[in-house]
């Protein structure tokens, strides 16, 4: 690796930029390198400016470094090191998606003009074709559908076409019309990186916080299609329908102004000082430090860094509720998980942590917003921390009738298809979260004995994977979700069922929201928590309230292990008799 001159940290390996800097040896002895993806001088140069400064806040560190163990300095070295890095967090999707958006209406309009009589003489054949090369290309691509009109056109027509459509070429291009399919996840991975390089993003494919972009960017680009057929159509309900729809830029709401005019620090740097507090003036011990540590690793990956004074009591109850579904950390395979992975995964109720651990968290955050409201500190004048939750038992609650039929009448008029069916699913199943999401369009089978429908949840295909062996299952497709339609649903789909949804985290961190707009509280009047995962409470609750319910039947449906029942357990099976499974799923109603 080679020195460039006059450039401090900056080096140069087979023609590939670097920034390169060696902390002081009490702090590291890792020296931290990160590549600058680029060739060209002009721009290492401006990434080497934006990166000066993080080496003067390691120098600081230095400086600072006797007054913490090794463990906290290292976890200090990787959060400016994540900042050289800007990494892509959850909370800053949707201003990208918002700036990808915000021209889309302008642009619409632009075509319009472009092939109507005020732009381009553009024959109402030609308006008719160029609607049809931009229709649904999940069915076609545009190369396809431009040969076959051109297959259609005699030469002199040819001209004329190829002539108007020059003048909506740049919107073509725009949208990614000119491509084989505006869908296609390779390229719609390719946008993805695209727009977090153009923002300076570090690209993290596998991460969490890329995937949800990727599916955010979709649902976005569909929109915008049909904002511009809406346009080309001259439907000016559907077109003001489908523009309130397109994200506001994040930079004016009300929540942004607010970080932007704050003058406080980060809570990063404000747990920095209430933890140099605590070991100068409090002596804190080294088994309290380590769990504080474990503890904030947590915040981290769930919360937003961002001025002390900006958080509210729904950002602490929030981070709360979701430390709720968090599994235990001491037990395999969670031990062995990196967080994205225990984010991700569904935690069965035994495993869960308890809610004595989860109080300490709280406790932990309200010593912070307390050290912050501190008066030789003052960040904040008052603490976030006014939450009430119970943490004396760890239940999960289930959801009442009445607010099921909230759900599904939600549902109905969801612009997201996947939004409708992951809630009908989770209600007439009892399948959890992950099975769901996972779900591929061939586990949908028709017994011809019983001429139902029927979810064959398995671990066959390399992207599935079951929680234990009980949950390899049949469950009959119940009469409510064929009527509304699932059917004819997967017959839009491609592999899998939720083609929109990469990852369960998604509709972990949508359905908060959604409980939220319906006015379904977290908890119920006992204080048991409400998730996804009180619909398969729900659905296993109101089958068991049922008379003459067969429990092992029922056990089967929801992937349970059989009940034993002595030496008779000899002689319980499971069943692949659909019929016998349809008696169960049938006794569910919603009134």
């Amino acid at each position: 690796m080679k020195a460039v001159k006059n450039f401090n940290y900056l080096f140069q390996r087979n023609n590939t930029y670097y920034f390169r800097f060696k902390p002081a040896n009490k702090l590291s002895k890792s020296e931290i390198t990160i590549s600058l993806k680029t060739k060209s001088i002009a721009d290492a140069v401006n990434a080497w400016q934006k990166l000066i400064p993080y080496t003067e806040k390691l120098k600081q560190l230095a400086y600072l470094s006797d007054k913490f163990n090794g463990t906290q300095n290292r976890l200090f070295i990787e959060e400016i090191k994540s900042g050289m890095l800007k990494k892509l967090q959850l909370n800053q999707i949707d201003e990208l998606v918002a700036e990808s958006e915000q021209h889309c209406l302008t642009s619409a309009h632009m075509m319009k003009a472009s092939v109507g009589n005020d732009g381009i003489s553009f024959s109402d054949n030609n308006r008719e074709r160029l609607l049809y090369l931009l229709g649904d290309r999940e069915e076609e691509s545009f190369n396809i559908r431009f040969g076959k009109v051109l297959n259609t056109l005699q030469p002199d027509e040819r001209d004329s076409f190829i002539e108007a459509m020059a003048g909506a070429g740049y919107l073509i291009h725009k949208f990614g019309l000119n491509e084989t399919d505006a869908f296609d996840i390779d390229k719609d991975i390719e946008r993805a990186k695209e727009l977090l390089q153009e923002n300076g993003f570090v690209v993290e494919e596998n991460s969490m916080p890329f995937k949800v972009l990727l599916s955010k960017m979709q649902s976005s680009q569909k929109i915008q299609n049909e904002l511009i057929l809406s346009v080309l159509n001259n439907e000016a309900k559907k077109e003001r329908e489908l523009s309130k729809m397109i994200a506001v830029p994040v930079i004016n709401t009300p929540v942004a102004s607010k970080v932007v005019e704050s003058n406080t620090p980060l809570f990063s740097e404000v747990y920095k000082e209430f933890i140099a507090h605590k070991i100068n003036k409090e002596k804190l011990a080294d088994k309290i430090l380590k769990s504080y540590e474990r503890i904030y690793l947590v915040w981290q990956a769930i919360s937003e860094n961002k001025p002390i004074d900006t958080y509210t009591p729904k950002n602490i109850g929030r981070f709360i509720d979701r430390c709720f579904e968090l599994p235990r950390m001491n037990i395999l395979p969670y031990s062995r998980m990196t967080w994205e992975q225990r984010l991700n995964a569904d935690v069965p109720e035994e495993h869960i942590q308890a809610p004595k651990s989860i109080h300490q968290y709280y406790k932990w955050v309200m010593g912070v917003f307390a050290f912050a409201k501190r008066d030789t500190v003052a960040y904040i004048t008052s603490s976030p921390c006014t939450i009430k939750r119970n943490f004396k038992a760890n239940v999960r609650g289930v959801f009442s009738e009445q607010e099921l039929c909230l759900f599904l009448k939600a549902a109905n008029s969801e612009n997201q298809a996947w939004k409708k069916w992951i809630i009908y699913l989770g209600i007439f199943t009892g399948a959890r979260r992950g099975e769901l999401i996972q779900l591929r369009k061939e586990n949908v089978k028709y017994d011809h004995d019983s001429k139902r429908y029927y979810l064959l949840i398995t671990d066959i295909h390399e992207s599935q994977n079951l929680k234990t062996e009980n949950s390899k299952r049949k469950i009959p497709l119940h009469n409510a979700l064929v009527e509304a339609g699932f059917i004819d649903y997967l017959k839009t789909c491609k592999e899998r069922v939720f083609d929109k949804v990469t990852n369960p985290e998604v509709v972990t961190a949508w359905m908060p929201r959604k409980m939220n707009t319906l006015g379904i509280k977290s908890t119920n009047e006992l204080d048991h928590i409400r998730s996804f995962h009180s619909f398969r409470h729900s659905f296993i609750s109101k089958l068991m309230s049922q008379p003459e319910i067969n429990i092992n039947l029922l056990q089967q449906v929801v992937g349970h292990e059989i009940s034993t029942f002595g030496t008779t357990s000899v002689y319980t099976h499971r069943t692949n008799n659909i019929k016998e499974l349809i008696a169960i799923v049938d006794k569910f109603n919603i009134d």
